[in-house]
């Protein structure tokens, strides 16, 4: 009690005045106090007592605060469900374990198993009902529809309340970087604004670079036969170099000729390939690296928060290989601007169209190089694996269906005649943007194509508040849910274009011929039900490009071949389920085939 007597007398015990008398009484006060907390307690014996209490004290207030507010909000959250006419969802019976991890595994283990994770895991729980709620890790309830007025709402009319989200941004980024489809908010519109006029219908309508890589996919197919029959082969990876070409030309303003690399790579000639990023593009490597970019990203998203599992040296050399290709010509085109800039030296402009190319429009808003290769990543990705997809399926579906091949080839060739001259001496048949709209049967086998095999056939949002689906609640799944701030929605286009009756008894079945319906035209046309591009805001920029890249190979493609065989011991030409890889799109695993050509 000595030091508080100091506190308030200003003197030692032995009563002698201290020298800090003179000071001003609150700072002889707040002295004194220090002095005497110091003397009362020392750091090993009170202050370790004293801790220990209010640490425990504080951790169980800090436990209690939890619970009241997750209380408190679970009560607003019953309001507002009440005051929205809301009831619970079907909670999904095919999980056993905790946080669904049962279904996890089976899900990620599908193929070597001889499973389909669409068909078998994502799909059939869905027909039965088309909206419900399952468990993922950390006790997330994750929702799932194939309803189309749900879409509607998540995409369109309710488009404010959703975004991305950062599980798929984190899955995403290590591969495309920062651009338009790993960002939400504004990013995603200042990325929107920037790519939106590159994809205007005059760019989409240059098709000289489609041209010039059909030709060189025709040439990749090999000679054929005295009976006019290519050898049997596995189409995939040509039709992949050829988007390829074509998406590069689109991108960069000239093709990495990655199907004449590979071509010249098997005969051993690279007179003609000998730039850096030719050989790149048209490695086995390079092609590898893209495809397990693509699987890894999907792995990253089906993982949820343990993302970080998927993060093995082949999944980071994998993408370093695939990012070595458009970081290269980003700093060439960066460097070769700097050139000119230095010298005084204006590049002369392009003189024609078909020399457009994204990265220079792009150079002129940013020379940020970061964000060029973040945006030209992104648009590779998409337009390689999108347009690719939509090819491999038609093609199969065609061989498949030999009498609606037979059907598209005599409408397409009454419509463009083939040119029997030499394909360098050839003046093609007019293709373009409005020709091609203007073949229905075309547009046709393509919708129904997207119908049964969209590119993508998963998508899902975030709710970034509290929010209503207007159907999938209650004992019949025609009440409003209530989805919570931070709950995941996911919608299965795939299970959504099968769907008996939305699309008839012959859900399953390939007939372009539905699309001349009525009823499937207004699917179409304004519907929510057919989505294989999204729709809404974030519908996809490239939509037009691929089904116009798509169009105009399918009608050289039947103008120069009549017939198409499949592998006679594959499962597509039994009539079996088609073996699918599913990574950022849907692809089968492999299109072993050959074609007649038409003449011989």
């Amino acid at each position: 009690m000595e030091s508080m007597r100091q506190i308030f007398t200003g003197a030692d015990k032995n009563g002698i005045s201290n020298k800090a008398m003179a000071a001003p009484p609150h700072l002889r006060f707040k002295s004194a106090l220090h002095h005497s907390l110091q003397a009362e307690f020392t750091p090993s014996q009170d202050m370790t007592l004293l801790s220990l209490p209010l640490l425990w004290a504080a951790a169980g207030l800090y436990i209690i605060w939890r619970l009241i507010s997750a209380l408190q909000a679970e009560r607003r959250f019953r309001r507002f469900a009440t005051s929205h006419g809301c009831e619970a969802v079907y909670q999904a019976q095919d999980q056993k374990w905790p946080w669904g991890l049962d279904r996890m595994y089976k899900v990620l283990t599908a193929r070597k198993r001889g499973m389909d994770p669409l068909d078998d895991y994502f799909a059939w729980p869905l027909y039965e009902h088309p909206t419900l709620q399952r468990a993922g890790l950390g006790g997330a309830q994750n929702i799932e529809t194939i309803e189309p007025a749900n879409v509607k709402a998540i995409l369109a009319t309710k488009f404010d309340d959703w975004i991305i989200g950062e599980r798929r941004h984190r899955a995403l980024r290590p591969c495309q970087g920062h651009n338009i489809f790993t960002s939400d908010g504004a990013f995603w519109q200042h990325s929107r604004a920037l790519l939106r006029p590159q994809f205007a219908r005059e760019l989409v309508n240059d098709l000289e670079a489609t041209e010039k890589a059909t030709h060189t996919l025709f040439e990749a197919f090999g000679p054929v036969d005295e009976d006019g029959w290519t050898e049997l082969q596995d189409v995939k990876p040509m039709l992949l170099r050829f988007v390829l070409d074509t998406a590069t030309s689109f991108l960069f303003g000239e093709s990495v000729e990655s199907q004449r690399a590979l071509m010249t790579s098997k005969t051993g000639d690279n007179d003609d390939c000998d730039a850096d990023t030719g050989r790149l593009a048209g490695s086995n490597e390079f092609a590898e690296a893209f495809d397990e970019s693509s699987y890894y990203m999907v792995t990253r998203i089906r993982l949820q928060q343990l993302y970080f599992l998927s993060n093995t040296k082949h999944f980071k050399k994998a993408i370093a290989v695939f990012k070595s290709l458009p970081n290269r010509i980003v700093n060439q085109r960066l460097q070769q601007q700097q050139q000119h800039e230095a010298a005084k030296v204006t590049p002369s402009e392009p003189k024609q169209k078909s020399k457009f190319d994204l990265l220079s429009s792009l150079m002129q808003h940013t020379k940020d190089e970061t964000e060029l290769r973040d945006q030209t990543l992104g648009v590779l990705f998409a337009s390689r694996d999108t347009t690719s997809s939509l090819i491999l399926w038609t093609l199969l579906l065609l061989g498949q269906h030999p009498p609606i091949y037979h059907k598209l080839r005599r409408l397409v060739t009454a419509t463009f005649p083939p040119s029997v001259a030499p394909p360098e001496e050839a003046e093609p048949a007019p293709l373009d943007f409005t020709s091609l709209k203007s073949c229905r049967y075309i547009q046709h086998v393509l919708h129904e194509t997207l119908r049964l095999y969209q590119p993508v056939p998963l998508n899902s949002r975030v709710a970034v508040r509290d929010t209503v689906l207007p159907v999938g609640g209650g004992a019949e799944g025609t009440r409003p849910v209530a989805v919570r701030k931070g709950q995941q929605v996911l919608w299965n286009i795939y299970a959504m274009h099968r769907r008996p009756d939305l699309w008839g008894d012959d859900a399953l079945e390939f007939r372009p011929e539905r699309w001349e319906d009525p009823h499937g035209s207004r699917l179409v046309g304004g519907g929510f039900a057919f989505t294989p591009f999204s729709a809404g805001p974030r519908i996809c920029l490239g939509q037009q490009y691929a089904l116009t890249e798509a169009g105009y190979w399918l009608v050289r493609f039947v103008q120069k071949y009549d017939r198409i065989e499949l592998d006679p011991q594959s499962e597509a030409a039994k009539q079996g389920r088609v073996k699918k890889t599913i990574g950022l799109t849907l692809a089968p695993v492999e299109v072993r085939l050959r074609v007649h050509e038409a003449g011989l």
